[in-house]
């Protein structure tokens, strides 16, 4: 996640109905804007204007898929693992942790594609 991404901008993002499904979907498995369309049934271009705000705050990564025909496309994978708001003792605490990868699941993933 972006060093810069403050709170109000992580809550207005999950307070987002599309962007929460993005999330959750690319949670899964990578996927493109317009299989993210079918899935979340958003129009392209909003599913865009989310991946977008996603993206910036740190939240959302873009790969590079490779397709039988040769040629490539771009999908997101999901950055947000757990979300945490603590209010406690006149204190308020937020921590936002990363999904893990691991780069054997990645490639085997990959090589699956194939």
């Amino acid at each position: 996640m972006s060093e810069d991404t403050d709170l109000s901008t992580v809550v207005g993002l999950l307070d987002d109905e599309h962007a929460r499904s993005i999330l959750v979907a690319t949670s899964e498995e990578p996927l493109s804007a317009t299989e993210l369309s079918e899935r979340c049934d958003v129009s392209v271009s909003s599913i865009y204007r989310r991946l977008d705000r996603l993206a910036e705050a740190g939240l959302l990564d873009e790969q590079t898929r490779p397709r039988r025909d040769g040629h490539h496309e771009t999908v997101y994978v999901s950055l947000l693992g757990r979300f945490e708001l603590t209010i406690e003792d006149g204190t308020l605490e937020w921590t936002v942790e990363g999904t893990e990868t691991d780069v054997a699941d990645e490639l085997t993933r990959l090589w699956g594609n194939f």
